[in-house]
């Protein structure tokens, strides 16, 4: 069975979205999931993000660990999908939020209530 991968780890996966080939994601549910062998719930992030009109956060470099971003990612917290685990590329490495860093993602979850 492959491995699964706790909620606030952070990896590359082909792109839900369709946008791109690849986007870094934040794992929302995955080792806890019902059917983690077959899906898992992740959170795109985005690099470029000044053509959207909702909220993007960034993840400062304290809100993570373990992995490292060419640019700074920022949340896209209306972008959330359900994907196959084999879709995680994680040869590119799997990084993990810090306590700081599950605060911003649980205010941009709030975010979408207020907006």
């Amino acid at each position: 069975m492959a491995e699964r991968y706790a909620a606030g780890s952070l990896c590359w996966a082909a792109d839900p979205t369709g946008v791109h080939p690849e986007r870094p994601v934040l794992i929302l549910s995955h080792d806890t999931h019902p059917y983690g062998a077959t899906e898992c719930a992740v959170m795109c992030l985005g690099t470029s993000v000044s053509q959207f009109q909702h909220p993007t956060p960034p993840l400062e470099n304290g809100h993570y660990g373990g992995i490292s971003f060419n640019k700074r990612p920022h949340l896209l917290p209306w972008a959330i999908r359900t994907i196959a685990p084999g879709s995680l590329m994680t040869n590119r490495g799997v990084g993990h939020l810090t306590p700081e860093g599950e605060r911003e993602v649980k205010k941009a979850l709030l975010m979408l209530f207020s907006v």
